[in-house]
């Protein structure tokens, strides 16, 4: 497991704090995974805030980052704001090595509570949470733009950190 500060290996992959230096790379993959993609000057100002933190993840033996988690604490909630692999590192358990070590970051800043939304036709990130113990709590509608202009709605999805607390 990881803790605050810490590299960590998830299923192989290193999972680790993201620095600012790496937000070039971060808003690349960012762009490839959403229709709305966030560049660096929002990549910034989301780690600048209070209880922000970022995590990247490697393949293993190379040293290119293949995705990013962005997630925020509040009290004692913790909001995953953003996960994204880049579509050549799919399928190889990055998505779930930057689930699991957030939610283990979470726990060890006093997080209770791990929650997030996601598009209600993102069957496959739908999937990878409820593995991990998250399960819809609400909807919030015409919360998603698609490329095309579409609206689309989000399920929230929640669940308890108290497992996973030391």
């Amino acid at each position: 497991m990881g803790y605050p500060g810490r590299g960590a290996i998830h299923g192989g992959h290193k999972v680790e704090s993201m620095a600012f230096h790496q937000l070039g790379v971060i808003a690349r993959i960012h762009a490839k995974c959403f229709d709305d993609p966030w560049g660096e000057a929002t990549l910034d100002q989301i780690l600048k805030m209070n209880g922000a933190f970022g995590l990247i993840v490697r393949r293993p033996r190379f040293e290119a980052v293949g995705g990013f988690a962005l997630a925020r604490i509040v009290a004692d909630e913790c909001e995953l704001l953003s996960l994204g692999v880049s579509p050549d590192c799919r399928k190889q358990g990055m998505a779930k090595a930057l689930l699991r070590e957030s939610m283990v970051r979470a726990a060890a800043f006093q997080a209770r509570w791990f929650f997030l939304e996601v598009a209600q036709d993102n069957l496959i990130a739908a999937r990878l949470y409820e593995a991990h113990g998250l399960r819809k709590v609400g909807e919030r509608p015409d919360y998603y733009q698609t490329k095309d202009g579409r609206r689309t709605d989000a399920h929230t999805m929640r669940r308890s950190l108290q497992d996973l607390l030391f």
